[in-house]
């Protein structure tokens, strides 16, 4: 979910570029065959991994509910899942709002989270979040509030020609990413790992059109192992990479971009069994009360669209067509995960919860243009105040702005006329 800006300039790539002529440099080609393997392949990958990941909750899940049942008087479980959309440089939000909520007690304190997931922008915090110490968040927090100039520039004076694979170099920000990243980052991303937790992180690839959920906590174990940290570094880059504005990557003979283009959000449950992992553990503990799971959203943007007269042109009318498109495509997600947490309630004894935060509709950048110094600290510094404020997470997604604290009223109902 992007501001003006960057639509803009992905709608003058999209026209300058043409629609069936490639940007980048050639890639060579397969046959539909061979591309419909690779399809088969991913979505069998895919289904794996989700499998995967799955298991893995669930036994983290068994071997707390038996210490737990072993130690009655010790607090039940609670499963913690944070996922963390995209939204450019709006990260500074989410940065800003992780350091904030990093010193709430009580209750509504941060959680040490079994799950993290992030896309886009929420693919840079998320590692960080995972991790979830005081230091991780203050060196997000202070990455998003301070950003560089050569973090991303025009790629030359003819940076808008078809050959070009981006609009922008972000030799700068690639810089950053890994110099933040590091072994030591990911090494504690690893041991994370290894405890049964999770971090999955979007993108999309592009060849195939499709969604691809990365298991960044195993791509860390493998990263220790092997001691090269370069593909977690694609990965978080792949996920980052705006279409056209930013360069694409390649991994394992793929092409990937922004995980946004397919889902601003990175849900950990299919759909149509929400329930899984819990029904998974019941099998273990049948007379046992379920523990309970609470799903945590930060949306790094504002989720209505800030009114303005759209002039009748193509440019405003394709600008403000795209983003309005992601910002419903995000409130749908949310809508589905508010749904699933319902079902869950009202299907079974899991104590199911779900709560989201997002940038106020009355927030204005103080400054136009994308990764503004003091746009990005306003952001981190609103983030961190409503970090502090519990009043700040919202539960009920509404279908048109996408923030209401209220449920809809009831409706009464009418008699039939005579």
């Amino acid at each position: 979910m992007r501001r003006s800006g960057t639509v803009a300039v992905v709608v003058c790539a999209a026209l300058l570029c043409g629609v069936s002529v490639g940007c980048a440099t050639q890639r060579g080609t397969l046959t539909q065959q061979e591309l419909a393997e690779r399809r088969r392949a991913f979505v069998e990958q895919q289904s794996e991994d989700w499998t995967w990941a799955t298991r893995k909750i669930v036994r983290r899940m068994i071997r707390e509910q038996r210490e737990h049942l072993e130690n009655p008087g010790s607090p039940a479980p609670t499963y913690d899942v944070l996922m963390i959309s995209g939204g450019g440089d709006y990260g500074a939000f989410g940065a800003g709002f992780l350091d904030g909520w990093a010193s709430v007690e009580g209750p509504w304190e941060k959680p040490d989270f079994d799950v993290v997931t992030g896309v886009s922008t929420g693919a840079l915090i998320a590692p960080f979040a995972f991790i979830g110490d005081e230091d991780s968040i203050s060196r997000i927090d202070e990455l998003y509030r301070t950003p560089k100039r050569d973090w991303v520039s025009l790629r030359g004076p003819l940076f808008f020609l078809p050959g070009q694979q981006s609009f922008m170099s972000i030799s700068g920000l690639e810089r950053d990413i890994r110099s933040q990243i590091d072994m030591d980052v990911i090494r504690r991303i690893a041991e994370r790992s290894r405890e049964g937790r999770v971090l999955a992180i979007g993108t999309t690839n592009l060849d195939l059109g499709l969604l691809r959920a990365w298991r960044l906590s195993i791509e860390s174990e493998r990263a220790v192992e092997t001691g090269d940290p370069s593909r977690v570094h694609a990965i978080l880059l792949a996920s980052s990479a705006i279409p056209a504005v930013f360069p694409p990557v390649v991994i394992d003979d793929a092409l990937y971009v922004d995980g946004g283009t397919t889902s601003n959000l990175l849900i950990p449950s299919d759909a149509r069994t929400p329930r899984a992992a819990f029904d998974l553990l019941k099998r273990r503990f049948p007379n046992a009360k379920m523990p309970r799971i609470r799903y945590w959203v930060i949306v790094n943007n504002q989720l209505g669209a800030v009114p303005r007269v759209i002039e009748p042109s193509w440019p405003s009318i394709t600008e403000a067509s795209i983003a309005t498109a992601i910002r419903s495509s995000t409130i749908g997600a949310m809508r589905l995960l508010e749904l699933q947490v319902r079902y869950m309630r009202e299907t079974s004894d899991i104590d199911a919860e779900f709560r989201f935060v997002a940038i106020p509709e009355d927030w204005r950048p103080p400054v136009e243009g994308i990764f503004e110094p003091k746009t990005m600290q306003s952001l981190a510094d609103l983030g961190r105040t409503m970090g502090r404020d519990p009043a700040s997470w919202q539960t009920f997604v509404s279908p048109l702005t996408g923030n209401d604290e209220t449920e809809p009223a009831p409706i009464d109902p009418v008699e039939e006329e005579p």
